[in-house]
């Protein structure tokens, strides 16, 4: 996963011509033939670039992007953060220098501007609904430096929180069984009518990739081009899942929520939520925004879950600003797609058996 986050291997098309003492060949691009495949890819390709990504006249990266107007290139913040120097490529061929206008971690998005006179003779657009599990998609890319590559596959899952480049997870992400390599990161996971579910950043190996879901992105792109950068929200917590053995040991009688192990110091929810673990435990930090969290001591006499003993006494979240909340992922992705920081909202919470409602004003998820 690290080798298609923070790396790019070298060209493999580029090297293999070199050994042959030839040059490599430039694809025309345009497919005939009767496959649904070769339609949304004859549509989608012109709008296809490949980033490079240089420090001091030396490459460091390189990754795919994709048009959303005639001279604005989407991509992914860890292809075009280990450089100053953008390149991009078209499927004709030509290059043109660009910009980063925009960038963020937290999302893996990356707004960049072309300053010369090329533009890209084809746009995209995100789908208007989610994509359904099930649908039919493909990415379009350079994996292993293999420009105008094409790979098919469905949406396997939704909803998903994958860990990003920093401690907090990047929310509402797409699911795939779509090949993705070195390479593919930033490139556009399209629908069969060419639309974009997602923008590809991740993959787990075998069957399992990751794409930025259209719903944040077209909340992210918009400031991006606008100020640089995009605020997410941050309730300053860490939680668990409640599962049954969590369930029991905080004497609930189902399991639903997320249970809140810990509040961050001075945080949004500090005073506000009532956490698992307090200053005088034993055990340490929390990641600030969602996501499993250290359970506590290993005391055998405990309930124990992962080895650990389970954190018991903390608020459980069910509810934020009347949205179900029954896992972690959910309690990410409502915070990701329906608030913002600054914002102040009512959290369902069950307290010492009692089902009640608490307010808490969110910050700013911090970069680190």
């Amino acid at each position: 996963m690290e080798r298609t986050r923070r790396s790019v291997l070298a060209s493999v098309a580029a090297g293999t011509a070199a050994v042959a003492g030839c040059a490599a060949p430039q694809n025309s691009g345009q497919q005939t033939g009767d496959s649904p495949y070769t339609r949304v890819y004859n549509e989608v390709l012109p709008s296809v670039v490949v980033v490079h990504v240089a420090e001091n006249n030396r490459k460091v990266a390189q990754g795919s992007g994709f048009a959303i107007d005639p001279r604005t290139i989407v991509t992914n913040h860890h292809v075009v953060d280990p450089g100053s120097e953008v390149n991009v490529r078209l499927a004709d061929g030509q290059w043109a220098e660009a910009t980063v206008v925009g960038s963020d971690q937290h999302s893996d998005l990356a707004v960049l501007e072309i300053e010369s006179a090329v533009t890209v003779p084809k746009t995209l657009s995100f789908v208007d609904e989610p994509a359904p599990v099930g649908e039919e998609v493909v990415a379009i890319g350079a994996p292993f430096g293999l420009s105008e590559s094409l790979a098919q596959g469905i949406i396997s899952a939704r909803g998903r929180s994958v860990r990003g480049l920093s401690r907090f997870s990047i929310p509402a992400a797409i699911q795939t069984d779509t090949q993705v390599n070195s390479g593919s990161s930033g490139g556009p996971l399209v629908n069969l009518a060419g639309d974009v579910a997602g923008v590809v950043f991740a993959s787990q190996g075998g069957n399992v990739a990751f794409a930025v879901s259209a719903a944040l992105a077209t909340r992210v792109i918009p400031e991006l081009r606008e100020t640089g950068s995009y605020d997410h929200s941050y309730l300053g917590v860490t939680l668990l899942t409640v599962e049954p053995q969590i369930a029991d040991a905080n004497g609930l009688s189902e399991p639903r929520g997320v249970l809140v192990v810990e509040t961050v110091d001075r945080g949004p929810s500090d005073g506000i939520l009532v956490p698992s673990i307090t200053d005088s435990d034993a055990s340490g930090g929390g990641t600030g925004n969602g996501g499993d969290a250290p359970n506590g001591s290993d005391d055998d006499e405990e309930p124990q879950i992962r080895r650990r003993a389970i954190p018991t006494g903390g608020d459980v979240i069910v509810a934020i600003d009347g949205t179900p909340i029954n896992n972690t992922d959910e309690l990410t992705r409502t915070l990701a797609l329906q608030t913002r920081p600054g914002q102040t909202i009512p959290i369902t919470v069950i307290r010492d058996g009692e089902e009640i409602v608490v307010e808490v004003t969110l910050g700013e998820l911090p970069e680190e």
